[in-house]
């Protein structure tokens, strides 16, 4: 069976609405240093959870509190340069 409405289709490219799109940064979207800090969740040796923080401060105080309502997880935070997120 062939469509007759394939040729309307023809030379038009599929494409987002501007402002379709949103990303949610949190907190890191107004941090300017090169350096983040990532803090990962991990369940039995593999990555559940990956988050990013502008501070170790604050990496370290969800880690904190993550511990306590999630015992069988373990977390690790560290630094990671912010390229190594997004350019």
């Amino acid at each position: 069976m062939t469509d007759d409405r394939a040729g309307d289709n023809e030379g038009r490219q599929d494409q987002a609405w501007p402002g379709a799109v949103r990303w949610e940064l949190g907190a890191v979207s107004g941090h300017v240093s090169e350096m983040l800090w990532q803090c990962d969740a991990l369940r039995a040796g593999k990555l559940y959870q990956r988050s990013v923080f502008g501070t170790r401060a604050e990496a370290e105080e969800f880690a904190v509190r993550m511990r306590e309502s999630e015992t069988d997880l373990m977390f690790n935070v560290e630094a990671i340069k912010a390229s190594a997120v997004w350019n």
